[in-house]
């Protein structure tokens, strides 16, 4: 009975040992440098005016918007939630069609707004395998409205209504209407929530890795981008058929986009960066990422 007893204990010890030098040869997440690029399908929800949300999409030329965004990837609960502070360029508003039945023209209606947003992504992994990871997210951000020409005329742009040459009588340039929208007849800054969901994936090298991820999701703002002086009648764009202020005008999008991180795994036990970790190994005469 001792030498079985003895035999377990031995073969469990040395189960043991195996396991925990498996475990310190097993990469950790830790906390990553991503830059984030894809793009919005941008439009607008009119809580109010139904005659605005029936009216048909324009192209996807004018729908399509840039996103571009520099986060800091920081795992939890050993790699089972993420958050990931994040700066960005985004792209918003929409472009419609509607036809003026006094003129006989078809009219579009086209609003772009660029913004520079702080989001705070938080998402939820399911560890299929340790380093590829399916995960749920929710954002929440707020932006501030980009005026990069002037004080007045901003990437707001304009809303602008194009006559139609082919028109019968045909539409002379004279007869296309403007609607001049600027930083007064813009809410200066919004704000909503992201959800969506995406797929994340480790490639481990010999002495660094990098994370892949693929996600999409929806936009909900919650900002009403009327500007308050709209709503007050002290900026009033020209009242046309696609430009009546009623109710609220939110941003909405349906988001796809891939990130390219480089975690900053300096020592492989660590779920996090320490810079104690970098200078140990400055001092073996290593370069900062282990080369």
């Amino acid at each position: 009975m001792k030498k079985i007893f003895l035999t377990l204990l031995v073969l469990s010890l040395v189960g043991f040992v195996s396991a925990q030098q498996n475990d310190r040869n097993k990469r950790r997440e830790a906390v990553a440098i991503g830059l984030r690029f894809g793009g919005n399908l941008a439009s607008y929800h009119y809580t109010e005016n139904t005659d605005l949300n029936e009216l048909p999409f324009d192209s996807l030329k004018y729908r399509v918007r840039p996103m571009l965004g520099l986060n800091v990837e920081i795992p939890l609960f050993n790699g089972i939630m993420f958050v990931a502070p994040e700066v960005s360029f985004t792209g918003r508003g929409d472009s419609r069609l509607f036809h003026s039945d006094p003129r006989d023209v078809d009219m579009r209606y086209r609003a772009k707004v660029n913004y520079l947003e702080a989001r705070l992504p938080i998402s939820v992994a399911i560890p299929v395998t340790p380093n590829i990871k399916p995960y749920v997210f929710v954002a929440p951000l707020f932006g501030l409205a980009l005026d990069t020409v002037g004080p007045l005329v901003s990437t707001i742009e304009q809303v602008s209504l194009d006559g139609n040459p082919n028109a019968q009588p045909p539409v002379s340039p004279s007869l296309n209407d403007v609607v001049s929208v600027d930083s007064s007849n813009m809410s200066p800054y919004d704000y909503g929530l992201t959800v969506g969901a995406g797929l994340r994936y480790r490639i481990n090298f010999k002495t660094f890795s990098l994370v892949l991820k693929a996600e999409g999701g929806y936009h909900l703002g919650l900002r009403d981008t009327y500007s308050e002086q709209e709503h007050n009648n002290q900026s009033q764009a020209q009242n046309v058929n696609a430009y009546n202020i009623i109710g609220k005008r939110l941003n909405r999008g349906i988001e796809a986009a891939i990130t390219i991180a480089l975690p900053l795994d300096f020592h492989s036990e660590d779920d996090c960066f320490y810079w104690s970790d970098m200078q140990k190994r400055n001092n073996r005469g290593r370069g900062l990422f282990g080369f």
